[in-house]
């Protein structure tokens, strides 16, 4: 069981954590982002308030085994699930609100996975034919096909998408509430102070960072980024940090928001490592090339979101 729930650790962490820091920046009280800019926000908050979990129809999860594991503990864009089948084997399935980044979709035998890529019905106004997508995968034991799981996911998840895709709700207990922030609020909090936000139309839709320029200069090179992360729940939960440490030539400001949720079904047969897995909380991370910029950004985000 520990190898399949490290497997869904992996695939959910390469589902779409990369956010490179290009482009031009826009929505200050000054400016007004571009209508190619203002699409790509689109397709992020619309991301951002679609709820992974309804999408991943449990229905269809328990009608392939017992659910151990329900929700969102390992990162914000995906709802996965850990189930027992009857003759023992454990298997997983997820719904990612994000394509893929590292494989490409089909089955794999020798891994015993499968995976999806799947058009997002978000209701955003797309110029391209192919809008957003989605990914669902699953995995089980080598040499077993994964895929026929995988399709009864999807089915029910285009079906769910007919009259729209299901929102984030804030007090669900499948995901954190920090969810239904946007990362860029932080701007709210530094106002003037701040040079707005940077938006690359042409990178991979980021509904959990922001990048954006900590002083109205907007000097290149000093964007600053703050991300929404999830964390397993560590025994004893670390004070908010008072000031940013160093790493390598960047300063970073870290810290957990809100509280946790704990995805593992009561009396879930699972082993103590998948157990953490699914006891996470939200984490805000601000990080830049300036201390003293990280640190004001993230006292901003700390009055956002504390």
């Amino acid at each position: 069981m520990k190898k399949v729930a490290a497997a869904l650790l992996c695939a959910a962490i390469t589902s779409g954590c990369a956010h490179t820091v290009s482009g031009t920046a826009g929505a200050s009280p000054r400016d007004e982002l571009s209508p190619r800019q203002q699409e790509h926000v689109a397709v992020e908050d619309a991301l951002r308030g679609a709820d992974p979990c309804g999408l991943l129809d449990e229905a269809v999860v328990r009608s392939a085994g017992a659910v151990q594991q329900y929700g969102s503990a390992v990162q914000l864009s995906v709802c996965s699930a850990l189930l027992t089948r009857p003759d023992g084997v454990t298997t997983y399935v997820e719904v990612s609100l994000l394509p893929p980044v590292l494989s490409d979709a089909g089955a794999d035998l020798t891994r015993g996975t499968c995976e999806r890529v799947f058009r997002l019905n978000l209701g955003t106004d797309r110029r391209d034919e192919d809008g957003p997508r989605g990914t669902v995968r699953a995995g089980t034991v080598a040499g077993q096909d994964a895929c026929p799981l995988v399709d009864a996911v999807l089915d029910a998840a285009i079906d769910r998408m007919r009259s729209g895709i299901p929102t984030r709700d804030a007090g669900s207990p499948d995901q954190v509430a920090l969810a239904v922030h946007d990362p860029c609020e932080v701007l709210d909090v530094l106002g003037t102070t701040a040079g707005g936000r940077v938006v690359d139309p042409e990178s991979r839709p980021a509904p959990f960072d922001c990048v954006l320029f900590p002083n109205p200069n907007r000097v290149p090179g000093s964007e600053v980024t703050v991300s929404f992360t999830m964390s397993p729940v560590k025994e004893n939960r670390p004070p908010v940090p008072a000031e940013p440490e160093t790493v390598g030539d960047r300063c970073r400001w870290t810290s957990p928001m809100g509280e946790p949720i704990d995805i593992t079904r009561p009396g879930a047969g699972v082993d103590e490592f998948t157990r953490r897995l699914g006891h996470a909380s939200a984490v805000v991370t601000v990080h830049g090339p300036n201390c003293a910029a990280v640190a004001r950004v993230a006292d901003a985000a700390n009055t956002a979101f504390g």
